[in-house]
């Protein structure tokens, strides 16, 4: 068997259910035989059996839900073998043409980095508002070309220049982090509306709140060692303004996007529910420090 072209990690933190469909979308690719599918198991998620049903390589690594996802993904990553190495949730759908578009994006070698739009794969007041809360950056249509906001679910890297930077996951930080330090270091990063993926993940609100607060809380903390007392505190002081101004910029983006008018206003009040709730984290954070939050990221 030759050698994949392409890794796919994925931290499994979520049940069978969810990952089950995931990875027959992966499945479903032409170029299967070309991909390595990473999975980091923890307590939530067994994976044996997803090994033994796999049409392609399927890796099962190690993990422990209470490192948080950015560990379990630097876990996935050091065990990868592929040129490209693609970081997706284990509760996406990828488009038919996913790993296609990756490697036609990545055969020009001045490209460190792709990534492309996250899409609604569920319907309903509950699901579109929250999702539309969370990922209004990248629904499509998303900017063309150079840019270095990649979705977190929907990213592929050339493998050496991800594991330059590759220590900021082990350290419990986001890809933002990662695509951040790239881009300082002189990367090219870019983005496409061909790259696709379906979020497929139900919550009730309650879940969802949660989750907010708790990515808010250890969002901030992941913050504060580069911030000094002065500024943490203005970042304190801040919070009280971060639901209008997220609110709004989110309003923004949205009226810019392939998003109805009716659609938006029926979503408004979960969209400012969600970051008033994820800026109460944060202030939090600021205030006393990550906790145990990101543990509670799923």
């Amino acid at each position: 068997m030759r050698s994949p072209r392409l890794s796919v990690v994925i931290a499994a933190v979520n049940g069978t259910e969810c990952l089950r469909r995931t990875l027959q979308a992966i499945d479903r690719l032409p170029e299967r035989d070309r991909i390595e599918v990473v999975l980091v198991e923890t307590s939530e998620t067994a994976c044996g059996e997803f090994a033994r049903d796999a049409a392609g390589p399927l890796v099962v690594v190690q993990g422990s839900i209470d490192e948080g996802i950015p560990r379990l993904r630097y876990r996935g990553v050091v065990a990868s073998t592929g040129e490209l190495v693609a970081i997706v949730e284990d509760h996406v759908d990828v488009a038919p043409d996913w790993a296609r578009v990756i490697f036609e994006t990545m055969a020009d070698p001045t490209v460190s980095a792709v990534g492309g739009r996250v899409e609604p794969g569920r319907t309903g007041w509950i699901d579109s508002g929250l999702f539309l809360a969370d990922y209004a950056r990248y629904v499509g249509p998303v900017p063309e070309g150079d840019h270095a906001d990649l979705p977190g679910n929907n990213i592929a890297y050339r493998r050496e220049a991800l594991l330059e930077h590759a220590g900021v996951l082990a350290e419990g930080k986001w890809e933002s982090w990662v695509n951040g330090a790239l881009a300082e270091s002189g990367h090219r990063l870019v983005s496409t509306n061909r790259m696709v993926v379906s979020h497929c993940k139900g919550f009730t609100l309650g879940e969802f709140l949660n989750l907010r607060w708790h990515f808010g809380r250890s969002y901030a903390g992941m913050r504060l060692d580069r911030l000094s007392p002065a500024r943490r505190f203005v970042h304190i002081v801040g919070s009280a303004a971060l639901p209008a101004i997220l609110t709004l910029r989110a309003t923004r983006t949205l009226a810019q996007r392939r998003v109805s008018r009716i659609t938006l206003a029926r979503s408004w009040p979960l969209i400012a529910l969600v970051m008033a709730v994820g800026a109460a984290g944060e202030c939090v954070g600021y205030l006393f420090g990550p906790g145990r939050s990101l543990e509670r990221v799923r």
